[in-house]
C-alpha cells in the first residue's frame, strides 16, 4: 500500500483541518498537470469520507502538503525552512 499524503489547510480564522489521502497522480507528468491546475484554481475540492468539500481559496491562509512532491514547477521556491 502506498504511503499516505497529508494536507493541512490553515484558514484565515485561525482554524485548521488535516486530510489524509493516497497518491493522486499516475506519474510525474500527471502530477505536474494537477499542480498547475491547482495553482490556477479559485477553490479546493476534496472528497472525504463520502462528502464533497468545496473550499474557496479566499478562506485559506496556507496549504501545507506532505510529503512535498519530488518534482515541482519552476516558480516554486525549493529547500526553504519555515521559521515561526
Amino acid at each position: 500500500m502506498a504511503a499516505s499524503r497529508f494536507l493541512v489547510i490553515h484558514y484565515l480564522d485561525g482554524t485548521s483541518e488535516t486530510f489524509t489521502f493516497p497518491k493522486q497522480a499516475k506519474d510525474h507528468y500527471d502530477l505536474m498537470g494537477k499542480l498547475n491546475d491547482a495553482m490556477k484554481a479559485d477553490r479546493l475540492v476534496i472528497e472525504a469520507d463520502g462528502h464533497l468539500n468545496i473550499i474557496p481559496l479566499s478562506a485559506i491562509k496556507r496549504l501545507q502538503f506532505s510529503p512535498a512532491p519530488e518534482t515541482l514547477p519552476g516558480e516554486v521556491i525549493k529547500q526553504a525552512s519555515l521559521n515561526p
